[in-house]
């Protein structure tokens, strides 16, 4: 079988370089484990803390020549665990490879329905992502209707999802998003409006965009995407963090000025409220029932982009991180369903 295994340390933003696909054995499953043929791969910018070389952020950890870590929608074909049979469709962290031997008490798997909505699903809608979006502008957002919620990273696997929650609660939504196709993507997924980062005059538009301030403001990025944000801000703004890509592969210091200062004066002067949480953890399962329902209802659409063959894994996770044209949930199809 092929897998996927770190070469060396990314300094920065990771390249293709950085990873090797290589033949392994196939595994055989032990007693209590369970054999997983992999369809679906996710390629979340999260992994990227993963690969630090002085574990950083979360509690995973690759090393040079380990299997890349990673969610993946799988299908059972052997199994000697007495609440798994053969053909079950699961979900759960079992890394960048075509096949693995897993002990579910050890790797967590979330049996899932086929059925109801493509297996790739719950790698986005139905799986993390969904839950972060949700707790975005639920439990941690709190929004309320008529209220501004603005989002950035707007076309990426939490952004669609979030401002699709957002106009159901009757929100208007702003998205930022780089480059004009990518807006207009995220225009006929019922945003309101969304501002092209990448435009000369984008602090200008965004104002504009926003022209009572911002309720909410939903952080995936960072650096000067957040600056513009910050002065438009109203008076005890909620500021839900989950995720900060422009600094993934920066360590704890960045290159100057020293910007805190400013931040620091921002959230006592407005008495805005930044949370940072673990979607999954705050939202629950509760989450995906809501956003199974909305699907079937017609008011949320599954936005993906899908990469075809596990030796492109690499390549498309390294894209991440330098301008791509992804929109929605990034999933690498392993094999034909």
């Amino acid at each position: 079988m092929k897998q996927v295994v770190l070469r060396n340390y990314p300094r920065g933003a990771p390249s293709a370089g950085d990873f090797a696909v290589e033949t392994a054995e196939m595994p055989e499953p032990s007693t209590g484990e369970v054999l997983l043929k992999t369809y679906w791969l996710s390629l979340d910018p999260l992994i990227r803390f993963s690969l630090d070389e002085r574990r950083l952020t979360g509690r995973a950890q690759v090393r040079p020549g380990e299997v890349l870590y990673g969610g993946a929608v799988s299908r059972i074909e052997a199994s000697n665990v007495a609440a798994f049979s053969v053909g079950d469709w699961v979900e759960g962290r079992t890394g960048w490879r075509e096949f693995a031997a897993v002990d579910p008490a050890v790797v967590p798997l979330r049996k899932i329905d086929a059925g109801a909505a493509p297996p790739s699903a719950a790698l986005g809608l139905l799986g993390m992502p969904g839950q972060t979006a949700h707790a975005c502008m639920i439990e941690v957002g709190r929004v309320t209707t008529g209220e501004t919620v603005v989002i950035s990273a707007a076309a990426g696997a939490v952004g669609t999802i979030a401002g699709q929650i957002g106009k159901i609660l009757g929100a208007r939504v702003v998205g930022i998003a780089g480059g004009p196709e990518k807006c207009r993507a995220v225009e006929a997924l019922g945003f309101d409006v969304c501002v092209d980062y990448r435009a000369s005059d984008y602090a200008d538009q965004l104002a504009a965009a926003c022209p009572g301030g911002i309720d909410v403001y939903i952080e995936n990025v960072g650096g000067a995407v957040t600056q513009a944000v910050l002065p438009l801000l109203k008076y005890q703004a909620r500021m839900p963090v989950c995720g900060f890509i422009a600094y993934y592969g920066m360590g704890l210091e960045g290159p100057g000025p020293d910007r805190l200062p400013g931040f620091m004066r921002t959230i006592m002067s407005k008495g805005l409220e930044v949370r940072g949480f673990g979607g999954a953890l705050v939202a629950g399962p509760d989450a995906l029932d809501n956003l199974a329902r909305w699907h079937g209802q017609g008011k949320i659409r599954l936005a993906e982009t899908v990469v075809e063959g596990l030796d492109e894994a690499p390549a498309a996770f390294a894209g991440i991180f330098s301008g791509n044209a992804n929109v929605g949930k990034l999933v690498v199809r392993v094999a034909a369903e």
